[in-house]
């Protein structure tokens, strides 16, 4: 085979090669950090949800909290995936809007009003907990 053609045939197989690679999914690690939440300190919030967001990565709970001056203030609080909250009991319809909660959640440090939240009280009495 002539210099040209060994040449050639390398380049389209390198080509071949590369674009097969540049074709292959690679899992990006992309997961924000849980940094912005004092895990330090809990604190407890009372209200009624406003909407419950059953949703990959994260689930969110909206709540709608009545602050000291009467005025409603809407609480973000973040919570696991789904698979983690449905291995610990929890299904997508667990939470409604109108539903009055109770929930310790580990605030956010700017002291904007939102969190991570850790564990549910329902009006009823029945509790929900984002680990087992």
């Amino acid at each position: 085979m002539s210099f040209i053609k060994r040449f050639l045939v390398s380049r389209i197989i390198a080509a071949a090669i590369t674009a097969f690679a540049l074709c292959v999914p690679v899992q990006a690690p992309a997961h924000h950090s849980f940094a912005m939440f004092d895990r330090e300190h809990s604190i407890v919030i009372s209200g009624v949800v406003k909407d419950f967001q059953w949703t990959n990565p994260h689930t969110w709970i909206q709540v709608m909290v009545t602050g000291k001056d009467g005025k409603q203030v809407e609480w973000s609080l973040e919570g696991g995936s789904p698979g983690i909250l449905s291995r610990n009991g929890w299904k997508r319809t667990s939470l409604k809007a109108g539903d009055k909660v109770t929930v310790e959640i580990y605030p956010l440090k700017s002291g904007e009003p939102g969190g991570s939240f850790i564990e549910i009280t329902k009006a009823d009495g029945s509790k929900l907990h984002y680990h087992g």
